[in-house]
């Protein structure tokens, strides 16, 4: 494809609102996690040529993970998140004059939702959450205008993707000079086994059992979907995670099929090194832990935002990551975040939809020229646009396996509308099946197929059901009823 990049303006936005509530707890950090609220941004645009498009994103707004100040409860974080993605979607207005290539666009744009920062009292993690809605909007919008899969705007640049612009040191570098040559046709599940899952079907007190034709322990999770890849949460406490940690090793040692994978996810739940590396060092000399430990590819960031980037922490990170790689993932705040943690130590990062898209295509291409690690993550990514979004990029850089947790927090697909359920199946067929009565994510021998997010536009493939939503300026927090 030789497509020149496109020009456009945001014309227009209007923002909804859709309540999800959890089948059980997911417990991460500080935080407790039984309901959210999914925002849905629908954008207008208008092309240089005059031409106009429409583009959607969305994302949940969980508590406690782009702000974990304990001063500030859920209902402050969502006010918060609200602020970023007002602040960014003025700043997008503002930029309106003057026609400028999507990545443009969020290079402006996302130093202008900076900006704005100290009128809201938000850190930088929740401005660039604000400005991501708008970039994914917009590009979903030119992948509409254009009848272009997310991978082929990627490949063509009609994105104007200019990664000099951001790195000096990929000056000249086009996305499909370090993108793969096509896009992955399934992804792993990396299954998180949060702070407060049940592990053995045992441990399931009877009041307790959901009863709702899905798996709820990790083991049970383990012989429906035939899981090899497995991220599991700490929560900084040696005696509550030590044993809990045995308990997960022994089930995965006898039950996980064939070889096992898993991530250990930190989950900033530490100020210090030290305690942390002592955790690491009792699962590598512990004989009961000996293939659990084998099987870690790469630790989370264990350090708590405030302390993970200062250069006292240099030596140790160095030393932790040379027994284990070390990403970042809440610290990667700013577009240069990454380049400062590969000089402390640190040998990777975490790709997320909601810190930037454009972010994980430019962490990419760094990760690549430097030999270092870029993984796949989400909070509670849920069916339709944050899931389909999030997975297509995946796919367009790659990474093979994904944190997909979303789906065993969730009764499938319940949360949509009856029609976007049925336009989701028919839409996607083999990402998705109905099982026990129910619609739900189609995972079979720890894979999901998502050949289908290949589409026009920006991997949903079906339209979106705005009228089963609340529009925001209707939405209230009590309506979540927590």
């Amino acid at each position: 494809m030789s497509n020149e990049p496109i020009r456009l303006r945001l014309t227009d936005a209007r923002f909804y609102m859709r309540n999800v509530r959890l089948r059980m707890p997911f417990r991460y950090g500080a935080a407790t996690l039984i309901g959210y609220p999914i925002l849905h941004a629908r954008v207008s645009v208008e092309m240089s040529d005059g031409m106009r498009a429409e583009g959607v994103s969305a994302d949940c707004l969980p508590p406690k993970w782009f702000d974990k100040s304990p001063d500030k409860n859920y209902e402050d974080n969502i006010r918060d998140m609200l602020f970023a993605v007002q602040a960014a979607h003025d700043a997008y207005l503002e930029l309106a004059s003057e026609p400028r290539t999507p990545f443009e666009l969020m290079m402006d744009g996302l130093s202008a939702a900076m900006e704005a920062r100290a009128e809201g009292g938000i850190n930088e993690l929740t401005a660039s959450f604000g400005a991501s809605f708008f970039e994914r909007a917009a590009a979903d919008a030119v992948c509409n205008a254009l009848s272009l899969s997310f991978f082929e705007a990627l490949q063509s640049n009609v994105l104007g993707v200019e990664m000099g612009a951001a790195h000096s040191e990929l000056e000249g570098l086009k996305p499909s000079d370090v993108l793969p040559s096509s896009p992955l046709d399934s992804l792993w599940i990396r299954h998180t086994v949060g702070l407060s899952d049940p592990i053995l079907t045992s441990e399931i007190d009877q009041e307790e059992r959901l009863n709702d034709g899905l798996p709820q322990s990790l083991e049970e999770y383990i012989d429906a979907q035939k899981l090899r890849y497995f991220k599991v949460k700490v929560c900084g406490d040696d005696s509550v995670d030590l044993p809990r940690l045995q308990t997960i090793a022994e089930l995965l040692d006898a039950r996980a099929s064939g070889l096992y994978v898993v991530s250990l996810d930190g989950n900033e739940q530490y100020v210090e090194a030290a305690p942390f590396r002592s955790l690491v060092e009792t699962l590598r000399t512990k004989p009961v832990f000996e293939q659990f430990f084998n099987s870690i590819r790469y630790i989370e960031q264990p350090i708590h935002r405030d302390a993970a980037l200062k250069p006292s922490l240099a030596e140790e990170m160095r030393e932790l990551s040379s027994v284990k790689p070390v990403i970042i993932d809440e610290s990667d705040s700013g577009l240069d975040t990454f380049k400062q943690a590969l000089e402390i130590g640190y040998r990777g990062v975490s790709s997320k939809n909601c810190k930037g898209v454009y972010k994980s295509l430019l962490n990419y291409a760094l990760a690549k020229r430097g030999g270092h690690l870029m993984t796949g993550e989400d909070l509670a990514n849920a069916p339709v646009v944050p899931l389909h979004q999030d997975c297509a990029t995946l796919a367009a850089l790659g990474i093979s396996d994904a944190e997909r947790n979303g789906h065993h927090y969730l009764r499938g697909l319940a949360h949509l509308s009856r029609s976007e359920r049925a336009d989701c199946l028919e839409a996607h067929p083999r990402m998705y099946a109905v099982k026990g009565g129910l619609p739900q994510l189609n995972v079979e021998g720890g894979r999901i197929d998502i050949r289908s997010l290949q589409t026009s536009g920006y991997a949903l493939g079906a339209p979106v059901d705005y009228r089963s939503m609340t529009p925001l300026d209707e939405w209230t927090f009590d309506s979540l009823s927590l």
